[in-house]
């Protein structure tokens, strides 16, 4: 048993593929599950709860398509991928979940796709009124003006509607407005390379969800089911000192730890035949990294 000092630093806190990869993080490999998504062009839809790696995912996905394996040395998928690489249009929604009024949130969605793209290495053509209209008018115009087949991923797309849940007016406001550009993206989606939306609802009356073609809902697939989340085999393989170290703090065998944790950490499933169920990362992280606390509810 090493001492947990010298053991590979756990994860915990890091979102940024590129930069848990350059500073030797435990990374749980599911590039393989990640390749099978990325291979074929297509518009996808992944929700999961908080705290389960979305935007770790997404992390990933943008490193892969715009810097090509750099940082995936190791890792299942360097030995089948030989794509290229594209630009990448990568929206945090929540840069804009905090708003007063809808004129607030106009501003912020308005300087969260024009960053988003300037960081892509497109320019937005400048608009002169606001509204989430005018913005995906823009982005259209952008998008047919160019011939490259970008990708764009959109982490959190429900943070603005989560936000105000409590304010039925505002929260019909945003709704109408993001419906704009949902749909301009609807029109566009076969310029796209890849389009992967995450978020934790799955709002209806978005436009995004209409049309049988159009968008493929992954979230419940059982292919995908372990997307997200850490399965048993990979508590053992990946983490495997940490609960040598958490078994002997708690006084357990390493079996009786393991079972410890599933009572308190397993039981999610995102797999429409219930095959497959996973622990949650946070929680495993913060009892590996603080196993003398017990076990907690994180």
């Amino acid at each position: 048993m090493q001492d947990s000092d010298n053991m590979t630093s756990l994860p915990l806190g890091f979102s940024d593929f590129s930069i848990l990869r350059i500073k030797s993080k435990i990374y749980v490999d599911k590039t393989n599950l990640i390749g099978k998504l990325a291979r074929d062009d297509g518009f996808y839809f992944l929700s999961r709860p908080r705290r389960f790696g979305k935007t770790l995912l997404v992390s990933t996905i943008e490193s892969l398509f715009k810097d090509g394996l750099t940082h995936f040395k190791g890792l299942a998928i360097a030995k089948n991928w030989n794509d290229g690489t594209y630009p990448v249009i990568r929206m945090d929604f929540t840069a804009c979940r905090i708003f007063q009024n809808i004129d607030e949130f106009r501003v912020k969605f308005e300087n969260m796709v024009f960053s988003a793209s300037d960081d892509a290495g497109f320019a937005l053509p400048k608009i002169g009124t606001r509204g989430i209209g005018c913005v995906a008018d823009a982005f259209e115009k952008m998008l047919k003006n160019d011939a490259s087949s970008p990708v764009l991923l959109m982490d959190e797309y429900d943070a603005p509607l989560n936000s105000c849940l409590h304010d039925p007016k505002l929260f019909e406001e945003v709704q109408a407005e993001l419906f704009s550009f949902y749909d301009c993206l609807k029109r566009l989606s076969s310029r796209f390379r890849l389009i992967l939306v995450t978020g934790i609802c799955r709002y209806q009356n978005l436009g995004i969800f209409s049309g049988v073609n159009f968008m493929t809902d992954i979230s419940m697939r059982p292919e995908y089911g372990t997307l997200l989340g850490y399965t048993e085999d990979e508590l053992r393989i990946f983490f495997g000192q940490y609960i040598e170290h958490a078994a002997l703090v708690q006084h357990l065998s390493v079996d009786e730890c393991v079972k410890r944790m599933a009572y308190y950490y397993d039981g999610y499933c995102f797999d429409k035949n219930a095959s497959k169920h996973v622990y949650t990362p946070w929680s495993v992280l913060n009892f590996l990294r603080y196993p003398e606390d017990g076990f907690q509810n994180y």
